[in-house]
């Protein structure tokens, strides 16, 4: 797949200056970034033909708005790419940290997979496919010289790693494919 252009929407100077940095290195003209929130999508009406909404909806305190949104900003027939943090079960429900959720400010909803998946049918998109479900991993969750952050394994339950330290169950990483 070879777009004629890339478009970048996020709301985060560290996203903008990321963008910056590498379209300097890289010499790639064809990538642009939007210092904008996700609830502008529905202003590109029919602009995208693949949308990846990456590591947003379980921040936002409306995720099916936000991907109401964003069906509006696709074409026919086009593509999103959710990554989603969630919970694991197969009951039709999202976890609602009272604060914050492995030390995170700002997470709202956490939903089962069977939850993601009725968030994007009511957002009218079809043909979901699962392509990832894992529990999140402390490999992937990690303080690392570049990223100095607080890791996933100092969030956890130190007695049981099934559970954060605030006493909720442990993140699942959800990658899911669905159409327009």
């Amino acid at each position: 797949y070879h777009p004629k252009l890339v478009v970048g929407i996020d709301p985060n100077m560290h996203a903008f200056l990321e963008y910056q940095l590498f379209t300097r290195l890289s010499g790639i003209n064809s990538i642009r970034f939007e210092y904008l929130r996700g609830d502008v999508m529905s202003s590109f009406a029919g602009a995208f033909d693949v949308v990846f909404c990456l590591g947003v909806l379980y921040h936002t305190p409306d995720p099916i708005g936000m991907l109401k949104d964003i069906h509006k900003s696709m074409k026919g027939n086009a593509t999103i790419i959710v990554d989603c943090q969630g919970i694991d079960g197969s009951d039709h429900i999202a976890l609602f940290p009272q604060k914050r959720y492995t030390n995170m400010k700002g997470v709202f909803f956490l939903p089962t997979l069977n939850t993601l998946k009725h968030w994007l049918q009511r957002a009218q998109f079809l043909d979901f496919e699962i392509i990832f479900n894992q529990e999140l991993s402390t490999d992937e969750q990690r303080a690392t010289d570049w990223a100095p952050v607080r890791s996933l394994e100092e969030s956890l339950d130190p007695e049981d790693s099934k559970k954060t330290v605030e006493g909720y169950p442990r993140a699942h990483r959800f990658y899911v494919r669905a159409r327009k």
